[in-house]
């Protein structure tokens, strides 16, 4: 059996490509390994990473329950996890997909970054569980100044917020900074 920390890497490497299904990664893991990855473990690690805001969960598959009509339980494996980039280059380009002409793309961008905004926000207030609606109420605020601004000023504070939800040093200063700028707390 694999050690704890290779699940780990395996789960973000596979989360790399794209997003998955907790049936998928289950697959995407043993297929890497190849060894036999225990639901437990396989589980463990996820739970793991989740507590670590390395991955987050953004929604679920239906397509599991192929053919069944009349649904009355959850399945876990439906479940659908996303990495948490963390990187300012990354969040500056979902910041730039949020204008792109396909609809699907920028709704993905901002699904994503409203998950950095509620994981740093909920870092910086103390407050595990916090109300998500607040916080995707002040995300929105945000973008709708950033696009009242001229070109240059866009960009400036763009680069900000995107620092701001990285994981680089200061970050955690220059989002308070950004709120308290825009009145928003």
């Amino acid at each position: 059996m694999p050690r704890k920390y290779e699940v780990h890497h395996l789960i973000i490497q596979s989360l790399e490509e794209k997003d998955l299904s907790r049936l998928e990664l289950l697959k995407q893991v043993r297929k890497k390994s190849g060894l036999t990855v225990s639901d437990k473990t396989l589980n463990e690690a996820l739970m793991r990473l989740l507590r670590d805001n390395k991955i987050t969960v953004t929604g679920y598959d239906i397509g599991i329950y192929d053919g069944i009509a009349r649904v009355q339980s959850m399945k876990s494996e439906g479940i659908i996890f996303s990495k948490v980039n963390t990187d300012p280059i990354e969040i500056g380009i979902f910041l730039k997909k949020l204008e792109s002409d396909n609809l699907e793309e920028a709704k993905k961008a901002l699904s994503k970054l409203k998950i950095l905004f509620r994981i740093k926000m909920n870092l910086i207030s103390g407050n595990e569980n916090s109300g998500p609606e607040k916080f995707d109420e002040m995300f929105t605020k945000i973008l709708r100044y950033i696009n009242t601004q001229d070109l240059n000023q866009k960009r400036i504070i763009t680069q900000r917020l995107a620092w701001a939800l990285s994981d680089e040093k200061d970050s955690k200063e220059t989002l308070k900074q950004l709120v308290a700028a825009l009145r928003l707390n």
